[in-house]
Formats: C-alpha cells, structure tokens, sequence
C-alpha cells in the first residue's frame, strides 16, 4: 500500500481528516490536469483534420450530453464536406482507449459557429 494513501497512526483525528481532504484535493487535481491534456491532444487531431476551429463552453447537465462524467471541452470544427468521414473516424481513433474519455462526434451541421455578425452600418 502506498504510505501517502493512508493517514498517519500519529496524526490526531483532525490533522488526519486534513490530510484525507489534501490527498482527496490533489487526485482530484491529477484527474483534471490529465482530462485537459487528453483533451488537448483531442483538440491537436481533430485541429489537423479541419479547416478551421471553434473553442466553446463546456456544457454541463443535460446539455453535456448521455455519457456520465464532467465535460472538459466543447469544440466545433468546419471540415470540408468530402472529409467528414475522415475527421470522424481520426478523431475517434484518437479516443479510443483512453480510460474515462467519451468523444462525441456529431454533425455535419450548418457552419454557424464560423459566420460572423454583419458590419454595422456607419
């Protein structure tokens, strides 16, 4: 057994309450941190397979979709239309077999995320 997974026998029921908290606190941390880096790499596949990206907020509740788990990246990318496929089937393949991670792939959908306000008039 790992000797930091486990309070020490000399620690008082309080420091060793802290000390559960911090380990806790700092798995916590690891996940997040590994989450951004698959995430990022993720975002370095899909980014080679497109024209053009978009970096939007990540969804939370019903709106983050059916898998369980926190939703760490909400991406839209503009991949021309005769390599949809391709964009799909490299971006799941740089998914799989990651433990935890579920990628959601859906589209093709209208380019909204790219167009941009018009000018307003002078």
């Amino acid at each position: 057994p790992d000797p930091a997974a486990a309070p020490a026998a000399d620690l008082n029921p309080g420091r060793a309450y802290l000390a559960g908290r911090r380990r806790m606190r700092r798995t916590a941390e690891d996940a997040w941190q590994a989450a951004g880096r698959t995430a990022a790499r993720l975002t370095e596949t899909a980014g080679s397979l497109a024209v053009d990206h978009v970096a939007h907020r990540p969804q939370r509740g019903d709106l983050a979709g059916r898998a369980p788990g926190t939703n760490v990246s909400n991406d839209t990318y503009l991949v021309p239309a005769d390599r949809v496929d391709e964009f799909r089937t490299g971006v799941l393949a740089a998914a799989e077999g990651l433990p935890g991670v579920h990628v959601e792939v859906t589209g093709p959908w209208a380019p909204y995320s790219f167009s941009l306000p018009p000018e307003p008039a002078r």
